[in-house]
């Protein structure tokens, strides 16, 4: 099956991959083989493409890049009871390991042992098929396009902060990066209660983005506007209730204190 390959930095095909023609054609008892239609395109994998590794995980070798995916199922499992060939599915990158101690402890998202897609030496999913488990795959409503589903892992980052930072009806909060993390914070923070979110990043185009998605989203241009001074004059001195990073700029980690 043509995969598309990281064959190594800046170095990109579309080519049969043999290792998983064969990894493909096994169906455990709990999978399914699940008819890829949409991939989105990462930060992670242009990071890839363009720098060969993110931090510890260097591609050293062919890699198929992707994580967010849609599909449908084509084949289940002989114990497979949640899923039937023909459902619109979503998939989850990450598998952790099941007998881990993060795992038991209901935290299997932090799992060290995790295999996620694309992330060296694990191959990605912008591929025609794939095998996955039952467990960590979702049917989806019909009212959601593949499109949509695609964006659910990202989707599932900005909702799991706000449930993290508890917010609560009525909140104000700061938001700094307008990359597509920053964006679905920004929503979940608001479809956890947030009053009033402010979307701070150095790109207009982005900026733009924040402010077309609700009259709530008050984007700032950190080039030519002051965000303490704006949060500050439109709280009566008091400030945000929840500040969410999503640059990784060490300035920006620091300015949330």
């Amino acid at each position: 099956m043509k995969s598309l390959v990281l064959e190594k930095k800046q170095a990109l095909s579309l080519r049969d991959f043999p290792a998983i023609d064969k990894a493909e054609e096994t169906l455990a008892p709990h999978d399914v083989r699940i008819k890829i239609h949409t991939v989105g395109i990462c930060g992670s994998d242009v990071h890839y493409y363009t720098h060969g590794h993110i931090a510890p995980f260097v591609v050293n070798a062919p890699m198929i890049l992707g994580h967010e995916a849609s599909g449908t199922v084509i084949e289940v499992g002989t114990v497979v009871t949640s899923l039937k060939e023909g459902d619109r599915v979503c998939m989850e990158p990450g598998i952790p390991d099941p007998s881990s101690k993060a795992t038991r402890l209901g935290l299997y998202n932090i799992d060290p042992a995790v295999r996620f897609w694309a992330t060296p030496p694990v191959h990605g999913i912008l591929r025609p098929t794939c095998v996955h488990p039952e467990a960590f795959t979702f049917k989806l409503p019909d009212n959601v396009s593949f499109a949509e589903a695609a964006m659910v892992e990202p989707l599932a980052v900005g909702v799991h902060a706000a449930t993290k930072a508890r917010v609560r009806p009525g909140d104000n909060a700061v938001v700094l990066g307008a990359g597509p993390i920053g964006l679905v914070t920004a929503l979940a923070a608001l479809a956890a209660g947030c009053a009033r979110v402010y979307v701070t990043d150095l790109a207009q185009r982005k900026l733009d983005i924040a402010g077309s998605l609700s009259p709530a989203i008050v984007p700032v241009n950190a080039q030519s506007e002051n965000l303490v001074d704006i949060v500050l004059s439109h709280t009566d001195g008091w400030g945000v209730d929840v500040v969410f990073e999503a640059t990784g700029f060490p300035p920006c980690c620091q300015s949330c204190l």
